[in-house]
This record gives C-alpha cells, sequence and structure tokens, in this order.
C-alpha cells in the first residue's frame, strides 16, 4: 500500500513538473522523444566530408506546439527552416558540400511524440 501511495506522488510531481515547466524524455535518434508543454532546442554537429548529402527523418505527432528544423554552417541557415505541426511523416534532403554542419530542432510549447534520424549521405541521384 506504501509504495502504491509512494508511486501515485511521483507521478502526480511529475505531472505538476511537466505541466509547468515542460519536460522531455527520450534520447535522439535512438528511441522516440516524447514531449510535455516543452520549449527548447537542440542541436547536433554532423561532418560530411566526402559525402554530398544531409539525409533528415522525421515523423510524430504533436497535440501541440510546433517543431522546427534547420541546418547551419558555420552559423548560417543553409537552407529557410520548415515547421511542423500536428502529424508528420517526412524526408529532408539537403545537398551539401564537405563541412561541418549543425542540425537544429526547435520545440515551441510541443506535446507528443517525435522520431528523429539524421544521416550524412552519398547519393549522386539528388
Amino acid at each position: 500500500m506504501r509504495s502504491l501511495l509512494f508511486l501515485v506522488v511521483v507521478a502526480a510531481g511529475l505531472f505538476l513538473y511537466a505541466n509547468r515547466f515542460g519536460l522531455a524524455v527520450g534520447y535522439a535518434p535512438f528511441t522516440p522523444v516524447f514531449y510535455w508543454n516543452y520549449t527548447g532546442e537542440a542541436q547536433y554537429d554532423l561532418n560530411t566530408s566526402g559525402l554530398d548529402a544531409i539525409k533528415i527523418v522525421l515523423n510524430g505527432q504533436l497535440s501541440q506546439g510546433e517543431l522546427e528544423v534547420e541546418v547551419r554552417k558555420g552559423g548560417q541557415p543553409v537552407t529557410s527552416s520548415v515547421q511542423y505541426r500536428g502529424r508528420f511523416d517526412n524526408t529532408l534532403r539537403y545537398q551539401v558540400d564537405q563541412g561541418q554542419y549543425k542540425i537544429v530542432f526547435k520545440l515551441n510549447q510541443a506535446r507528443g511524440r517525435v522520431r528523429y534520424d539524421w544521416v550524412g549521405t552519398k547519393n549522386s541521384s539528388y
């Protein structure tokens, strides 16, 4: 009985924390990331030596909020950002030169689940 009460208190505390401050649980790109009122930005480095394309695969569903994806090189955007709301399943491909790129995922009051995956690839049929 005490352990059940303890679990209820922990779950209630987690729910209150997530509603007030936002919460993200998961580890991209290996598992889906679950968001609850989350606002934040994640940046991932990608080196493209000998490669000519960046491929980003996104699928998920946000019941509220939005996700914005951007690819940068040297702090400057390579292309315009792409925004997602609701349900989405999309593959983004960017033709790139050799160098160090940064993939940026921005979330604003997001609530839902997103699965991310990205890779630098040799893709002659871009």
